[in-house]
């Protein structure tokens, strides 16, 4: 018997819809088609918005990464494995501050000197051990998976943060603790989203466009 094709009363019925991005979860249940209602609110300083706007982004960048890298940390090993998840929250972050979709190119190191030299990491980060830290903990862990120059990745003692390394050339990074600064710094962050009515705000809507795939205020694509 030859078999027929199917009527459109037999096609699925869990299709995905007609613009799959418009769907795309950014956030929990929060999706892509949910921003420019709440950008809305967000241009016209609704309190209110911007408590969720912060609570979206802290979702987002906690529970797909920094939720994932605490779980990691008790496990034997896994100091790189946070630093990776880590390196790109950072650049994350930084992305949202400066208000661009993406580092640009050739920009990476600078956004990291940036970011690490800011709040409260500027405590515990010179710029050359930022740069440091990118060259042989970011580009090492990410590129090559495993840590540049005699940079070493430890989690203990708790006491210290970063080293300099006794050559010079690297460094001695404390993945427990940085995770925890990094995890302070996202709160910092959602902290000064609330009180700024200024560039941060702006940076941040900027950024947002981009991760729900939607126009610009403008109407050009971001």
């Amino acid at each position: 018997m030859i078999a027929q094709p199917l009527s459109n009363n037999n096609a699925p019925t869990n299709h995905l819809e007609e613009d799959p991005a418009r769907a795309m979860k950014i956030s929990g249940e929060f999706q892509a088609k949910d921003w420019p209602s709440l950008r809305s609110r967000l241009k016209a300083d609704e309190a209110k918005a911007w408590e969720e706007a912060v609570e979206m982004l802290k979702q987002r960048l906690s529970g797909r990464y920094l939720e994932q890298a605490r779980a990691l940390l008790d496990r034997p090993y896994s100091g790189f494995s946070v630093l990776a998840i880590d390196c790109a929250v950072v650049e994350a972050l930084e992305q949202f501050r400066q208000g661009e979709p993406e580092t640009p190119y050739k920009e990476s190191e600078d956004y990291f000197k940036n970011f690490l030299t800011r709040g409260r990491f500027n405590a515990f980060f010179s710029k050359d051990d930022a740069g440091l830290f990118y060259h042989t903990v970011r580009c090492g862990i990410l590129h090559q998976a495993e840590s540049k120059e005699d940079t070493l990745v430890k989690k203990s003692p708790a006491s210290f943060v970063v080293q300099t390394s006794p050559s010079g050339k690297g460094l001695i990074i404390n993945a427990r603790r940085f995770h925890e600064e990094l995890e302070g710094a996202l709160e910092d962050y959602a902290t000064a989203l609330m009180a700024d009515e200024g560039t941060l705000r702006t940076s941040f809507i900027k950024k947002m466009n981009y991760v729900a795939r939607v126009q610009s205020d403008a109407g050009g694509v971001v």
